[in-house]
Order: C-alpha cells, then structure tokens, then sequence
C-alpha cells in the first residue's frame, strides 16, 4: 500500500495537535498542577506518535515517543512541569513541527538532529529514576533495572480495513525496548481458496526487555486494545540501560558507567557545559542564543494553516440556500418554457411571477454571498496564540520578566486578511519586548511590578475589526524622537509638530530611536512595514502614548478583501469605486466655499472646516465633463485624522463590489486597488484612497 496518499491528511491534522501542544505547554508553565491541561497535551503528542507510525513516518512516532515519555512521567507526578522541562519540551516541539513540514515538502528531515534532543530527553526522565533511587531504594533499586515481559497479542480481524498495519505496531515496540523473541501464530489461516485478504488471522507472542515500565508497552496497543486480546506479563529483570551517548563515551573507555550516571543527575544545560570546559566562552553563548530567539520570531509569522475548518452548521446553511436556488430556477423555467404559457391571455400573470421570482433569486444570492463569506471567516485565536511563544523566548533572552495577556479570541476576520497581520503583528511585539519594556530593576526603581505585560486584543466595531498592541513600559520619549528626525534630516524643524505627528515620525522608513542594533530590534524596518502591510490591507494604524505608563499601537482592519461596499462614481466615461469605508459624506460646495491657499491649494469649506480638494480627473490624466467644484461633486473622504475631497463629476450609487487583483500583467499602480465587473459588464476600477493621497501630496 503506498502510505504516502495519506501524508497530506496527516500534516493537517498533526498541525492541529502540535498547536494544541503548543498552547497547552504554554499554559501548563503557568499551572503546572493542571491534570487535565497534562492529558490534553499527552493525548495530542499521543495521536501524532501513533499516526505517524501508521500512515509510514517512523523517525516522527519514534522522536515523538521520547517526548510522550517525559509526558507521561509528568502524569504519573515523577517529574515537575517546571521551566526548564517546558523549554526541553518546546525544543522538541520545534523539530516535529520541522519533521512534519519535511513531510509537506516530500523532503527528507535528516533524523540525526534529533539525536542530541532525544539524549537530553531521556537523560531527564534517567535523573528522575535517580532521584527516586535516593528517596525509596528498594523502589528504586526494581525500577533502575530493565525488565522482560512477555506480550501476547491477538488483533481484531478487520485491523487491515482499518488502515492499520500491525507490523508498525511491532517497529513501535522496538522503539521501547529490543525484541528479543518474536513469535507469529498462522495457525488461524485458511485455505487459500477461503482466504480473505482483507481479513487478518494472525497473532503474535513477543519477548521484549526495556527500561520502561508495563503501561509504556501497553500505551503501543492505545489504537487496538478495546477490540483485541492483549496480554502482558514481567519475566525477569536485568541491568539499566544507559543513553546512547553514555554507551558509546564508556565503550570508548572515555569514562566510567557511574561516571556516566552521575552526570545524568546534573541535568545542566549545554551553554553551561561548554564554558565551564573552556570550548565557548560566555559572550558566544549570549549570542547565540540571541540569534535563537531572533529565528524563533520567524515561526509565529507562519500562523495560518493552508485550509478552513467549516462550522457544520454554516455548511449547513449554504447547502439549503444552493437548494432554494435550484428550486426556484425550475420555477422560472415552468414560467418561461411550460406548456399552459404558450396559451393566450397568461403573458401579464407570467410576468407577474416574474417579477416575484427575480426578488427571490436576489434575495438568495445576497444570502448565499454572505455564507460564502462567513466560510472565510476564522477567529483571530489562530494567530494570537503563536504570541504567547514568542514573547516566552524574546523576553527570556532580553532577561526581561514579561506576561502577554491575550482577549478577543473570538473575534473573526477573513482568512485573506488573518494571513497578512502576522508579519505586523511580530514586528509591534518585538518592538514592545526590545524598546517599550524596560529591565526588571529600572521598573521596580520606578515603583512598578516587575512582570511586566503586553495586552493583545482584538474586537469588532461597526465593519472593522480593531486590534490593539498595549505595553507598560517607558512609553515613547518625545524630545528623543525629534532629535533624532533633526539628526536624520527627517525633518528641518520641531516648530508647530503636534505630538501625534512626532510619534507618527518612527513610522517612516529606516527611523529608529535604538542606540544598538540586536538581533531582535534596531534596524529601523519594523513601524514602517508594519504600517505599509496594514494600509496594503485598507487598514490604519493608530498610535497613543504616555511618558512613563506605555504605548498603544492600534490597527483598523476591514471584514473581508474579497467583497467590498462601495461609492460608484462617475468622472467623464469613466466609472470608478470609492470604498465605503473611507467615505464621509459628499457635498456640492457653493461658490463661496471654494477657495484657493498658496500653502494648500484648492480648499473646499464644508461646516467650517478646510478640506483639500484633489481633482481625480487630473490625477487619473482623464477628461471630465465638470472641472468646477461647484458643478461636480466633492466626495469627502478621510485617512489618517485627516479630510480630503475627491472631485468627480456624479455619484453612480452605493453597491456591494467583489474585489478582483489585476493580475500580474498589469503594472502595479497605487492609486487603484483593484478593478470589479458591474452589472452591464464593465470594467470599473477600485481607487485606493491612501495611495491617491499620497500621489497628490508627493
């Protein structure tokens, strides 16, 4: 059977379960004594080891073991969920998510980076058996040596019409221990003319010694011991089994068995050990596990999954609407093609029915549209939870005592957008952990707690969705920031900024306050990308600070990309969209609120307020049939605080637009988002509002 058609099935569901396990880890830091927490991320670890094995993956269900045991030692009380074990945990995390996305690729992992890992693992679980040996030796004494037990093992008849190969289950029992006698019963096998190839007669009588103790044998058989005859009992016992780098250390004669054990104990970490030998020295270390962390942030980007899990009941709901539709496109052919039509005297009734039959077709494809939408939709959960990570390593190798504080996981957005906030997302937290928190000591000089926390939270408000990046730390320095603008020459004077134009300053390219660059923050390429991937998306960034108490940074994101309600506009022949999200209002100015500034050109007064007016039909280098405001319209839009006035020549009406890319063979142009086909076939072009700003004012 070739096992490989089922390797796409496994990476999607192993994904699921590796981000179980990775939350749940992250969570178990905190309530280390959560027994049900434990057992929903030994059952994730569980189910990857054990489908691995059977869709042909056994380096993955073989490193994964390793880490179920640690797991599983945890359950059982013998070991502590503490930091150190939770980082062991995370590492290992970190390499089957490598393993599996080796398996996406239909690439090769090299299995021997896992050696080193799976050495540290078991010598955790080997310092456990130690500590109980100096607490209860006679207990100690039994469980330090390996035993032998007989296993007999009868499996149902449909194994194989459940997918399962008992051979993977017998290279699972290798991993545990080493088969020293091994059995196979056929005496349950007909005739060949009576066999059933799909049928399984076969049982099997295994002698294996291990380390491990009865339930570790037992947890191989998981999948198949409800249905099966399973029987396992101790023979005997014989001496531990050392790690295999402490066998091949003492077969070389470079030390002692005990030597070996009592290094064991030490559980000291590898940085650790390479300076006290003289091999590294301290400063090395420190970088690199700088550049560690600065490569773990490359991770959290990668946070949406390539496809949609559907609430059932949503499918539900479109599979009835599709049902509705064909209904009522028979009815219309019986209106348009039926027998009894054709007769005189029915043409007012038929157009009667009609007319009822086209508002129902609107009605269901207005309502089979939002359906469509509400299937692209996915909780912003997804990506928050990746943070908890990232903030876990940034703070650790800053030395920076540092909680997130996650809300709004529920919120929804499209699946286009949620892949696109990732990136921002990284750089506002990274910039948080480096700049806005301060270290432990100069926060408790100031009188603040030493933990130190960033608020993540999203909400809905009206068709936007708001997601806010808080820290209390230092806040943004101003003073600091215009010196800096002087000394780049970003800008020739400080006269008449207001505060949110000074702050508004990090945000341009290549800006930055940080005296050193790190491998975390510095370079200047965080605000700047951060605001331009969220106005790529029709979004805004919003910035607030307080000297001393921390910074806000806000994002405003749209619903959807994909479906859009839109101003229809019409300057000469053209037709151009406006979204509805950037309009306010639209006016026809009078004559005396027209005026011409030498520092702002053409403004248009509307309730007092002077808004810029730009003549779309120059920018765009197109006729118009009205280039006097007072004969057109002023479309009033709005971006960044600010107010601007599109001049066109009439407003076509307001409607919902599907967005479409132009495509790579039209050049990219930023004052057009996109383009959309109306209703009589037409081609008519999205105006991306920010990139017309910014092409008037360049």
């Amino acid at each position: 059977m070739d096992l490989k058609r089922f390797h796409a099935i496994f990476v999607e569901e192993a994904s699921e379960h590796l981000e179980i396990i990775e939350n749940g880890l992250m969570q178990l830091e905190k309530n280390p004594d959560d027994a049900e927490l434990l057992n929903s991320i030994f059952r994730s670890a569980h189910t990857i080891k054990g489908s691995s094995g059977t869709v042909g993956l056994p380096d993955i269900s073989r490193f994964t073991h390793v880490m179920e045991e640690i797991l599983e030692s945890m359950r059982a009380g013998e070991l502590r969920a503490d930091k150190s074990k939770i980082s062991l945990l995370l590492e290992a995390l970190d390499i089957i998510k490598e393993m599996i996305s080796a398996v996406a690729a239909e690439e090769q992992f090299p299995f021997e980076r896992c050696h080193d890992l799976m050495e540290r693992m078991n010598a955790i679980r080997a310092s456990q058996e130690t500590g109980l040996h100096e607490s209860a030796a006679p207990l100690a004494e039994e469980q330090a040596r390996a035993n032998s037990f007989l296993i007999r093992f009868t499996p149902p008849g449909n194994l194989f019409q459940r997918g399962i190969d008992p051979v993977k289950l017998l290279d699972e029992l290798r991993e545990v221990g080493r088969i020293d006698a091994l059995d196979c019963d056929t005496g349950q096998v007909p005739r060949l003319a009576e066999l059933d190839c799909e049928e399984l007669y076969l049982r099997w009588t295994v002698r294996v010694t291990t380390d491990q103790d009865e339930e570790s044998l037992r947890a191989v058989f998981d999948f198949v011991e409800d249905d099966s005859e399973l029987e396992i009992a101790p023979i005997s016992s014989c001496g531990q089994e050392l790690p295999l780098l402490g066998k091949l250390l003492v077969e070389e004669g470079v030390v002692a068995a005990d030597d070996v054990r009592n290094a064991l104990v030490q559980q000291k970490k590898l940085g650790e050990i390479l300076v006290e030998q003289g091999k590294a020295s301290r400063t090395d270390i420190n970088a690199a596990l700088d550049k560690q962390a600065a490569r773990k942030t490359e991770s959290a980007k990668k946070a949406v999954s390539a496809s949609i899990r559907v609430d059932l009941q949503k499918l539900d709901h479109l599979v009835n609407l599709v049902g509705e539709m064909v209904i009522t496109h028979s009815m219309f052919h019986q209106v348009m093609y039926g027998d009894e039509n054709r007769e005189e005297g029915h043409h007012a009734a038929n157009s009667a029915r009609t007319d009822a039959i086209f508002a129902q077709l609107q009605r269901i494809g207005k309502d089979i549209q939002e359906g469509a939408m509400a299937l692209r939709m996915l909780p912003v959960g997804e990506v928050f939870q990746r943070f908890t990570r990232l903030v876990r390593e940034l703070s650790s190798t800053k030395g920076k005592d540092i909680e997130l504080i996650i809300s709004g996981e529920e919120t929804e957005l499209d699946k286009g957008v949620l892949e696109k906030i990732s990136d921002p997302l990284v750089h506002l937290i990274r910039n948080s952990v480096d700049h806005g928190i301060e270290p432990p000591e100069e926060r408790l000089a100031k009188g603040k707690p030493r933990q130190a926390t960033i608020f993540l939270s999203a909400y809905q408000m009206g068709d936007a969705v708001y997601i806010d990046v808080q820290d209390d730390g230092r806040g943004l320095d101003r003073d600091r920031i215009i010196a800096k603008a002087l000394e780049k020459g970003v800008i020739s004077s400080a006269n008449g900024l207001s505060d949110d134009e000074a702050y508004g300053l990090i945000m341009l390219p290549g800006f930055s306050t940080a005296d050193k660059v790190s491998d975390i923050s510095g370079r200047g390429v965080g605000m700047d990308v951060v605001k331009k991937n969220i106005e790529a998306l029709n979004g805004s960034v919003k910035l607030k600070t307080a000297r001393g108490r921390g910074t806000t940074v806000s994002i405003r994101l749209p619903l959807t990309l994909a479906i859009i309600d839109g101003l229809t506009v019409g300057i000469g022949d053209e037709v151009f969209i406006i979204p509805i999200t950037s309009v306010v209002e639209s006016v026809r100015p009078a004559r005396k609120e027209v005026n011409s500034i030498s520092e702002q050109g053409v403004v248009v007064n509307v309730r007092g307020e002077r808004i810029p007016l730009i003549p779309l039909h120059l920018l765009l280098n197109i006729p118009c049939r009205h280039a006097d405001p007072c004969d057109g319209i002023v479309v009033v839009t709005h971006h960044d605080n600010k107010k601007y006035g599109f001049l066109v020549d009439e407003l076509l009406g307001e409607q919902q637009i599907v967005l479409k890319n132009l495509g790579s063979a039209t050049p990219k142009v930023r004052d057009i988002a996109g383009g959309t086909i109306m209703g009589d076939g037409r081609v008519a072009l999205v105006l991306d509002v920010v990139g017309v700003i910014a092409t008037a004012y360049q």
